[in-house]
């Protein structure tokens, strides 16, 4: 009971303490060493002066340090609210160091001493408590006092804790940590490796090419389904090293595509039919390349196979004539879902000829258009000009003088007389500006004699 009203009353006190002392340093520490009398010290932590007044930094001490005796998240949230200028911030690090040869993996003194050396300004202690405890801030800590230069040497730390967001920062500070440490770094962690490599080659195709031969082998093992994506969009990644990896694992796929970009067409479709078994994929394998040779290999293969000639009776219409197929299947041969087989080549043959006599009268009728709109020009009047070759006026100023002129398609005139002989074409006369300019020789549309 005694003990209970101690505590009110000495609570009741440091609250009229602001009050009673005011600015007065010397009645604030006088109060403060009757609290510590009584043990009270906690009490008074909340009301001490921390704006223009300020006691002397073993004050603020004693209360710090009286905090970390007896309970740590009080110390922890004084650590936080009060200026590092109040205290000996070496003083308190070494008493937080002290207890951490207790208690080493209390994770509230860790994260304090944390705090304690980011004030101090010693980045690279902070950034190791971070880590080690796999603190949130880490990654603020690094952007907000640029310690790229810190963290060479703790990438897989960094990506063991995070790993998104350790190659996000990465790569957005490849200015201030090369690509070629952060491969270094990661060596021998292979799947962080993988995921750096492949966020990087998703950002730019071509700036980790010489890691290229090297990714392979890290999609093999770590990411298959992103293996034939990269396969396609690398320009550069050794096609016989990747062919190599995809056949020791037997990676059909991915083997098919190198070998048709090999140019081994007939290899790769005798894999799909083979290995795979799927005609439709052999087919659009076929329809890709356009190649008739491939075609018939595939039709030669799938010969005696009825589900294969199914297939191919659905989907080969528009490529290959279905003439072709059809008298080279054996006679008795049970074909699935022949009659509907058969009824689609004739739809789609009836498409074909729908489309093409379609676009035979879109023709006809451009064609038409076009045919009117020249003869509406060509049959203009021209306006009286200058010959091209002499320069003189077109027409005599006597018009009671005979007189010849001609006047092409490209609306040039020429006395007649100006123009060259009709060379080997007898009667046929071409524009001489025209054909120089190869334009294309226009011959004469008008004659005019008097």
């Amino acid at each position: 009971m005694f003990i209970c009203s101690l505590l009110k009353c000495a609570f009741f006190q440091s609250r009229k303490c602001q009050k009673v002392l005011g600015k007065n340093m010397e009645l604030w520490e006088n109060e403060v060493y009757r609290f510590k009398t009584i043990g009270q010290l906690k009490a008074i932590s909340l009301y001490l002066p921390r704006g223009d007044l300020r006691l002397r930094p073993a004050i603020y001490e004693v209360i710090l340090h009286e905090f970390l005796k007896t309970d740590y998240e009080g110390f922890a949230t004084l650590i936080r609210e009060w200026p590092g200028e109040l205290y000996n911030n070496m003083t308190i690090v070494q008493a937080v160091l002290d207890h951490l040869k207790i208690d080493p993996t209390n994770r509230t003194l860790l994260t304090t001493l944390a705090e304690l050396y980011t004030y101090d300004q010693r980045y690279d202690r902070a950034l190791e408590i971070y880590l080690k405890l796999r603190h949130k801030d880490v990654y603020q800590l690094i952007h907000k006092h640029n310690l790229f230069s810190s963290i060479e040497d703790k990438i897989v730390l960094l990506m063991d804790f995070d790993t998104e967001k350790a190659v996000d920062m990465l790569l957005d500070n490849e200015d201030k940590i090369s690509t070629d440490r952060v491969v270094e770094e990661l060596a021998d962690r292979p799947e962080l490796l993988h995921v750096y490599l492949h966020k990087l080659f998703k950002r730019d195709h071509h700036k980790g090419q010489k890691y290229h031969e090297r990714q392979i082998g890290l999609y093999a093992e770590y990411d298959r389904p992103n293996l034939l994506p990269f396969l396609r969009d690398s320009t550069h990644c050794p096609l016989e090293k990747a062919l190599e990896i995809c056949q020791q694992r037997s990676f059909v796929e991915e083997t098919v595509f190198l070998l048709s970009r090999m140019g081994n067409c007939r290899r790769a479709l005798q894999m799909i039919m083979e290995e795979l078994a799927d005609v439709d994929k052999a087919i659009e394998f076929a329809k890709e390349q356009d190649d008739a040779e491939l075609w018939e290999d595939l039709i030669s293969y799938s010969i005696d196979k009825p589900p294969f000639i199914t297939g191919l009776l659905n989907n080969i219409g528009t490529h290959v004539d279905p003439i072709l197929l059809i008298h080279r299947i054996k006679e008795g041969m049970e074909i699935p879902n022949l009659r509907d087989s058969l009824v689609k080549i004739l739809q789609d043959y009836n498409l074909q000829i729908l489309l093409r006599e379609g676009c035979k009268k879109i023709l006809v009728a451009d064609s038409l258009s076009l045919l009117q709109k020249m003869h509406r020009t060509q049959m203009r009047g021209v306006r009286e000009n200058i010959c091209e070759s002499c320069h003189a006026t077109i027409l005599p100023s006597d018009m009671a003088k005979p007189f010849s002129v001609v006047v092409f398609h490209c609306r040039h005139m020429f006395h007649k007389e100006c123009l060259p002989s009709s060379g080997t074409l007898p009667g046929v006369q071409f524009c001489n500006i025209c054909s120089a300019k190869r334009r294309g020789p226009g011959s004469g549309i008008l004659e005019m004699k008097k």
